[in-house]
């Protein structure tokens, strides 16, 4: 969690705790369920490496949409597994080692999802920059309409769960870009099947 120390220990564990719940919720296939972990950082493994992106996308939102200042920094592995415990922490293979390597580093990158391939992925990551060009500058208002987009929510019922009017929620839509954003995650396995053998 990005500027966990603006906030008390108690907000920070609320806010972990409901995005955990929502992603939970999602219709993503977990391998180990997302846990919190020293206090202000989650790990979860994925079925799908396809998933990866857009459950990063919709955390960033959600953390995004409680405060200006909150936000996540998201490090995501994608490799082999050799050893699956009942916890990410102690399962072992390359999948973790390169997630491992890029939480330790991912400060050092502007984009703050960042995804660590056995493949050299240099492209990929050009993409990953230009989404955070757009993610960086979405308000908690924007977030929350990108979470519940990306949880396919339509605009009536998102209408209905924030409580503003139609005109409102189009102009949120509108001022994400969330064309471009719905296009990358709709279209991220096809990328991601170019840096491995996903067919």
């Amino acid at each position: 969690m990005v500027n966990s120390t603006h906030f008390s220990t108690e907000q920070t564990g609320k806010w972990l705790d409901e995005l955990i719940v929502i992603i939970n919720k999602a219709s993503f296939k977990w391998l180990l369920a997302p846990e919190i972990y020293r206090g202000d950082s989650f790990q979860g493994v994925l079925e799908n490496p396809a998933d990866a992106l857009k459950v990063a996308v919709l955390s960033r939102t959600i953390m995004k949409s409680y405060s200006p200042k909150s936000d996540l920094r998201i490090a995501i592995g994608i490799g082999t597994i050799d050893l699956i415990t009942d916890r990410p922490g102690t399962s072992d293979g390359e999948a973790f080692r390169l997630s491992g390597h890029l939480a330790d580093n991912i400060r050092k990158q502007k984009a703050r999802i960042g995804i660590a391939l056995p493949e050299n992925s240099e492209p990929l990551n050009a993409i990953m920059d230009l989404l955070e060009t757009l993610i960086e500058n979405w308000t908690p208002a924007q977030s929350e309409v990108v979470a519940a987009l990306i949880q396919n929510k339509n605009i009536s019922e998102i209408v209905a769960q924030l409580s503003i009017s139609q005109p409102a929620v189009s102009q949120r839509i509108t001022s994400t870009k969330w064309w471009a954003i719905e296009h990358f995650l709709r279209t991220f396995p096809q990328h991601l099947a170019l840096y491995t053998k996903m067919k």
